[in-house]
């Protein structure tokens, strides 16, 4: 990917989370990443293009801040695996973090078919890390379902509205259908 090309992607981002789905332009997207107006519409001709462009943005950044916080070595364990995305969700409330959050939060609701394929492939990679530590993948829908409602709390409400970390770590290991010593 270009330097240009994440530069315009990244400002959209920060545009999507800070502005909502009304607020992003082509031209909020030009003045937010200090480019000349145009810019933008240039890589982007339309909307669903840059939609589009920010889905697969969003995938790369996610990926790294997957790579940053979890663990290099796969969970081994159930609570090891809750502990992770709790992580995750507590990571995502950061001031850097929240309007990313924000963004993929948006995109559900705006462009439900651009992120359809890549909630897919999250699902089925936690579906995976569910039933290699010894939890039931049946229950990744809720899981994640779960994961995203604690994140829309943190960045509407505020990160001091959830619940704390021992807590939500018991709630993830119960929804994944292991007891609190990370047994099925």
């Amino acid at each position: 990917m270009s330097a240009r090309r994440r530069a315009v992607l990244d400002a959209a981002i920060a545009v999507l989370g800070r502005e909502g789905p009304r607020g992003l332009t082509h031209r909020a997207t030009d003045r937010e990443a200090g480019l000349p107006e145009g810019s933008a519409a240039n890589l982007f001709g339309r909307r669903s293009e840059l939609l589009e462009g920010i889905v697969e943005r969003m995938r790369q950044v996610e990926r790294e801040r997957w790579a940053r916080l979890l663990p290099e070595q796969e969970p081994k364990t159930a609570r090891e695996l809750a502990t992770s995305l709790v992580g995750l969700i507590q990571a995502g409330t950061g001031a850097s973090e929240m309007e990313t959050v924000r963004a993929r939060l948006y995109l559900h609701l705006e462009s439900p078919e651009a992120i359809a394929a890549d909630n897919r492939g999250v699902t089925d990679e936690i579906a995976e890390r569910v039933a290699a530590v010894g939890g039931d993948p049946a229950q990744v829908e809720i899981l994640l379902s779960t994961v995203d409602g604690l994140a829309l709390r943190a960045v509407t409400v505020g990160p001091g509205s959830l619940p704390n970390q021992a807590t939500m770590v018991e709630a993830l290991l119960r929804i994944m259908r292991v007891d609190a010593d990370g047994k099925a």
